[in-house]
């Protein structure tokens, strides 16, 4: 048990990325969302970096591995500060048993979290790609367009408010 307590503020902060990941995004879009020839563009969807889109087939999503991963240390080390100064607070209170608790409800949390990745990988629902840019524009175009709950990639991206058909213009 000393080891989960010594490792309960890294193994909750990793638990907690891990769903705020699966919850929360931001939606990006490419310049041209609407005005292709070929159809409308899908979204991309990553917080901070965008690293998913929808597949050419239902209900296979292709996700860039390494940014996703760049995406969970990113937001590890903005999360992890708060998440010791407040497990800190709570062994100094002499809580020690609530500690341990944290620490192993982040260590389960965390082996679900990568059982369902791995599981979804296997199974062929998320595709590991090296770049969204077959299956899009740039990289480097997409911006951000709204923040909020994840939804399916299915739909399609929502045109910027700064496109306009003859080019980008500031609000």
């Amino acid at each position: 048990m000393n080891l989960i307590s010594r490792y309960a503020p890294i193994l909750f902060t990793i638990a907690l990325v891990l769903c705020l990941e699966r919850l929360v995004t931001l939606e990006w879009s490419y310049p041209y969302c609407l005005n292709q020839t070929d159809g409308p563009a899908y979204i991309v969807q990553g917080m901070p970096l965008p690293y998913t889109t929808w597949g050419q087939l239902s209900l296979h999503y292709l996700v860039m591995p390494h940014v996703y991963l760049l995406n969970v240390i990113i937001l590890c080390l903005l999360i992890f500060p708060a998440i010791r100064w407040l497990s800190n607070r709570i062994a100094s209170a002499g809580l020690g048993w609530l500690r341990n608790i944290i620490g192993a409800v982040g260590g389960l949390f965390l082996l679900c979290g990568v059982a369902i990745t791995v599981l979804a990988v296997s199974a062929g629902v998320l595709i590991p790609v090296i770049s969204l840019k077959p299956y899009g524009g740039s990289y480097s175009d997409l911006r951000p367009v709204r923040f909020g709950i994840s939804k399916s990639p299915i739909e399609y991206c929502t045109p910027s408010r700064f496109w306009f058909p003859d080019g980008w213009h500031p609000e």
